[in-house]
């Protein structure tokens, strides 16, 4: 049968019976999958132009709205090809450039100029967005940077997810390696058109990411990082030629992959330690990367301890009703003002959904409302009715008896909702990150008074509102001031690396005076996450 996929009018032979997912998935179309086919996120959203179609299923009729399933859009991962059909993809404007934009150096880092002309690419496999920067080496001058979606993003917005799907059968590994092989060339391709760059020129490169994105850009089985006690394959440096392992730049070029901490606490955060400066600090200072796998650094008086937290997708807006990635029309910032609630945009578009920043904000708004409760519970109706101001309380409903508050109307009038499970999945996440910082505190035999700072690494870090994070209970209940975006910070570790060999050297010697913590193993970690789930205590204003 015959998908036509517009808008680049691409014909595909399929067999009946394949998902629409993966027939744009074998197009090389690329498409959000955050819940890898399971029908929960509303990340795959097509419009059906022609052909017949199953009716849609609960999933469907949940995420999509009777007005948009009129006009045939529906979820790609569950439908199922019956007949020859014409699809549309939407083209969405993402904010994968946003990473491009938050390259800090540290100013006392001296780079190793090379005699001749040469270049050099750093590159940071996120598990969102993948970064490639172009350095030219004899200069130590940034020439570029280019970032794109990761392509194994449908196959789930998680890295167990990802993982499961390596499990499934024998090939998903060489798909998932080969992907992310190919999205790093794709990059680095970019760069070299763009700038007319001779491609023998580059002789090196180095990568960071966390722990599975390691293991999947080496081709190495993560199926350990999935089970209890989340051994990797390795933790050390990888030094390879590109020749070895596909990257297409000079053949005996240098790949250097930086080593990870343990199971789940990556070289993305090797990378974040060299470009803070971290453990040459003194006091006490937390290095932080939120995302769906948090991770958490704590340096004190001269010893430092790591751990990982699994946070869930709600920060990359997977798992949330209307959640969706930071692209055009997501909700980034909310504010209650004067008894009216307030929101933007990313590039002032009609809102679609809510991103990670804007779930942060929208809900520390309504916790300063009092519309939701310490527990996580939204107010009654009746009580919403009574106390709140009427621009608030007519924005309190119940629809198929979920409690959920209309944040905003976008296009078509379709309303953007927050609704209790939402706030859950907010709980969950911010409870495994607060309670990940309180135990490693208590490792060092510290508290929260004792912090001297909060480093936040990544680009959800650099553009989350530190004043609403703290409302929640996401971060410590510090001087804001002293909470500190450090941008792309696993790119500019990734960029150190590949401009000094001394700074490389500075951290392989480094990995053994760090103290890896696992959390479940920690015999108060169920009391503390419990605790971490609830918001603190706000009166209303």
């Amino acid at each position: 049968m015959e998908i036509t996929i517009l808008p680049n009018n691409i014909k595909y032979q399929v067999a009946e019976g394949t998902s629409l997912l993966q027939v744009l998935f074998d197009a090389g179309i690329h498409i959000d999958g955050s819940c890898a086919g399971a029908g929960v996120c509303g990340c795959c959203k097509i419009q059906v132009i022609s052909g017949k179609t199953p009716p849609p299923d609960e999933a469907e009729t949940g995420l999509i709205s009777q007005e948009e399933l009129a006009q045939g859009y529906r979820l790609a991962c569950r439908v199922h090809v019956m007949d020859d059909m014409r699809i549309l993809v939407p083209k969405m404007k993402n904010a994968d450039s946003r990473k491009t934009k938050l390259l800090y150096l540290p100013e006392d880092f001296i780079p190793e100029k090379t005699p001749e002309q040469t270049y050099g690419l750093a590159f940071d496999i996120g598990t969102t967005t993948v970064v490639c920067m172009l350095w030219d080496m004899h200069r130590a001058e940034l020439i570029d940077i280019a970032a794109q979606t990761n392509p194994q993003s449908v196959f789930g917005a998680d890295v167990i997810t990802r993982i499961n799907y390596c499990e499934e059968k024998p090939g998903n590994l060489k798909i998932m390696h080969e992907k992310i092989i190919d999205c790093l060339n794709e990059l680095a391709d970019t760069l070299i058109q763009r700038h007319n760059i001779q491609r023998d020129l580059i002789r090196k490169a180095t990568v960071v990411g966390n722990t599975t994105m390691s293991h999947l850009f080496l081709g190495l089985s993560p199926s350990t990082l999935a089970r209890i006690p989340f051994t990797p394959a390795f933790t050390g440096p990888k030094e390879l030629k590109a020749n070895e392992i596909g990257i297409r730049i000079h053949p005996d070029g240098d790949v250097y992959l930086l080593p990870n901490i343990a199971g789940h606490v990556g070289s993305d955060l090797v990378a974040g330690i060299l470009t803070s400066r971290l453990m040459e600090k003194s006091g006490v200072h937390i290095l932080i990367d939120l995302g769906t796998n948090g991770e958490v650094i704590l340096q004190a008086d001269g010893h430092t301890w790591a751990c990982s937290t699994a946070a869930g997708p709600a920060f990359e807006g997977a798992s949330i009703h209307h959640g969706m990635r930071a692209a055009a029309g997501a909700i980034e910032s909310v504010k209650i003002v004067d008894g009216d609630v307030l929101v933007h945009t990313v590039d002032d578009a009609p809102p679609r959904g809510i991103c990670g920043s804007g779930l942060i904000d929208a809900t520390a708004a309504l916790i300063t409302a009092g519309i939701i409760l310490p527990s996580g519970k939204m107010m009654s109706i009746p009580a919403a009715q009574r106390q709140l101001p009427p621009g608030l309380a007519h924005r309190l409903r119940k629809t198929d008896n979920i409690t959920e508050f209309v944040l905003a109307r976008g296009e078509d009038d379709r309303e953007i909702v927050l609704n209790h499970k939402d706030v859950r999945q907010m709980q969950l996440g911010k409870g495994a990150i607060y309670s990940g910082i309180l135990l490693l505190l208590q490792a060092a035999g510290k508290t929260v008074a004792d912090i001297d700072s909060v480093l936040l690494a990544g680009a959800f870090g650099n553009y989350i509102n530190k004043e609403s994070a703290v409302v929640l209970g996401l971060l410590p209940n510090i001087p804001l001031d002293h909470i500190i975006p450090l941008g792309n910070a696993a790119g500019a570790g990734a960029s150190i690396a590949l401009l000094s060999s001394k700074e490389r050297r500075y951290i392989y010697d480094k990995l053994d005076e760090i103290e890896h913590v696992e959390l479940a193993d920690c015999p108060n970690f169920q009391e503390e996450f419990i605790g971490a789930m609830s918001f603190p205590q706000i009166k209303a204003e």
